[in-house]
């Protein structure tokens, strides 16, 4: 590895040093300037970090520095709401067993099924529409009375599938 290299100021590139020894170079021209090569070890990288190994010329130290850029690494955004997830979840939970075998469900009810369904499935084709499918809860929820068992088990599939951040399952009272 080479202790020393030359600055050519005129080109401000980088160049060998051309004796192996590190001696000094004899009637070397005016345009280079001798620097001392300089590597700093590599620093801790911590979670959530990633380091890039800088050159940088230092004409007034006379130095070739290799040093390290610490950087940290874009935080990844959350992922989004997993609405196939959801309706996997929901499809083999009690809280759907429990809809479904209700006994002398009304008009109403099978009605409010059917929009939130409609509701899910384009959600799950990737035609999210956010209020379309808050409603779609609201009027469901607004049909079938659940247990307070059953209420929490929707939450956690809720939580467990990012809806909880985007979906309530009682309308705000202003």
């Amino acid at each position: 590895m080479r202790n020393l290299v030359l600055y050519d100021t005129e080109t401000a590139q980088i160049r060998d040093y051309p004796r192996a020894d590190d001696e000094p170079v004899q009637e070397l021209d005016s345009r280079y300037v001798v620097l001392r090569v300089v590597r700093e070890p590599a620093p801790e990288i911590g979670p959530g970090q990633q380091a890039s190994q800088t050159r940088t010329v230092d004409l007034e130290a006379l130095e070739w520095r290799w040093g390290w850029l610490v950087e940290d690494l874009p935080v990844p955004p959350p992922p989004g709401v997993d609405y196939g997830g959801f309706y996997a979840g929901l499809l083999a939970s009690q809280v759907y067993g429990t809809v479904v075998t209700t006994q002398g469900k009304s008009g109403d009810q099978a009605a409010a099924m059917t929009v939130f369904l409609g509701a899910i499935q384009d959600a799950l084709s990737g035609r999210e529409n956010r209020p379309a499918f808050q409603q779609a809860i609201w009027l469901l929820l607004g049909q079938i009375q659940l247990s307070a068992e059953n209420l929490t088990e929707l939450l956690a599939l809720m939580d467990e599938h990012r809806l909880s951040g985007v979906y309530s399952l009682s309308p705000e009272v202003i």
